[in-house]
């Protein structure tokens, strides 16, 4: 039995929901429909694409792998579509976009793949920086577009600005670690553990400010730009961490689980945004990215979580 479209999007959709009952809602069919073809799924893939738990389904490791392969194809599918109308002379073109690093490692590579499967004769010239220095170019007409990790009321005036999607903060603590015994986790409960702090993009001067709200502040054992050293600390038992769900992976480079709980206190969600200067028309090629970043979101859905 060969695969369907179908069984894919179904797949996908209870990936991203982190449930069968959740997906079916959303897909606007039987929680029965969705289960049979998962089950089917399975059955022609010859291995397990989730484990099921009180609260839902998890992706296993392969279920994983296999999710990053469905959402291309799925992808690819919606931008053949689009461009079934599209005359040949509107793909051709530059411009120049602005990531910041945890965009540039974490949402880029897909978006940028698919665009360049979709229109081989544009160029795009990439520019990684953080956010205080992308704005300047932007401003200052250097970029077209950029896409960061921000909270949208800190946009500056000049730049309009779409919300790609919302991440909320989760606690990542290592597989078997007292704390995941809790559905939640209070932040109160850190303030005796080992934190490992991730420098990079705005991530640590809004968990700086949660921490001065809260009047207490964890020990920072280990700080670092690399997201795969907090994974691999994190992982290990050196510590635990507090980071948007738009990083989260569920193993670190050596194989090890990564647990993660809920934050019980509510907290900034991290803006996924796209941007651009006021004023400026955007030419053929960079609206057609944007468009395609998006329909990302869209599909994916407006939170960048899978709870």
């Amino acid at each position: 039995m060969a695969l369907t479209l179908r069984q894919l999007r179904y797949f996908a959709s209870v990936a991203e929901e982190g449930s069968i009952s959740g997906a079916a809602m959303v897909l606007l069919v039987s929680q029965s429909t969705v289960t049979e073809a998962l089950r089917d799924l399975e059955a022609e893939m010859g291995f397990r694409l989730f484990d099921r738990h009180a609260r839902g389904v998890i992706l296993t490791r392969r279920g994983q792998q296999f999710l990053q392969r469905v959402q291309r194809i799925l992808e690819d599918v919606t931008a053949a579509t689009r461009m079934k109308d599209e005359a040949e002379e509107s793909l051709a073109g530059a411009f120049v976009l602005g990531v910041t690093p945890v965009v540039a490692g974490y949402v880029l590579p897909d978006i940028l793949t698919r665009f360049r499967r979709a229109f081989p004769r544009v160029k795009v010239t990439l520019v990684e920086d953080q956010p205080e220095y992308l704005d300047h170019m932007l401003v200052g007409g250097e970029l077209d577009l950029a896409i960061m990790l921000r909270l949208g009321n800190t946009v500056p005036n000049a730049c309009g600005f779409r919300v790609m999607g919302v991440s909320p903060h989760y606690v990542w603590l290592s597989h078997g670690h007292p704390l995941a015994e809790q559905q939640q986790i209070s932040l109160r409960n850190l303030q005796t553990e080992p934190y490992i702090a991730l420098a990079s993009d705005v991530l640590e001067s809004r968990m700086g400010a949660v921490w001065e709200r809260l009047s207490f502040r964890p020990e920072t054992v280990f700080r670092t730009t690399s997201i795969e050293a907090v994974r691999s600390l994190v992982a290990s038992g050196h510590g635990v961490a507090v980071l948007p769900q738009l990083i989260y992976r569920p193993w670190s480079l050596e194989g090890e689980k990564i647990e993660r709980r809920p934050v019980q206190e509510e907290l900034p969600a991290a803006d996924l945004l796209v941007m651009w200067r006021r004023g400026l028309t955007l030419g053929t090629p960079a609206q057609y990215f944007m468009d395609m970043a998006l329909q990302r979101s869209n599909r994916a859905g407006t939170s960048l979580q899978d709870d």
